[in-house]
C-alpha cells in the first residue's frame, strides 16, 4: 500500500455559500476517485465559503 500526504489551499471566488463551496468540493473530489482511485477530504477551512483547504 501506498500512502502519501499533500496539502492544497483552493481559492473559490465562485462560491456565494457553504452549499456551492459543498457541491464544487464534491464535484471535484468524485472526479479525483473515479479517475485516480485516490481518497481525499477537506480538512481546513470549513467554515469560510471562498476557501478551501
Amino acid at each position: 500500500m501506498v500512502v502519501g500526504v499533500l496539502h492544497i489551499q483552493f481559492s473559490l471566488p465562485s462560491a456565494n455559500n457553504l452549499k456551492d463551496k459543498r457541491r464544487l468540493l464534491t464535484s471535484l473530489l468524485d472526479r479525483l476517485h473515479n479517475r485516480f482511485n485516490v481518497a481525499a477530504a477537506e480538512v481546513d477551512q470549513q467554515d469560510s465559503w471562498r476557501r478551501a483547504g
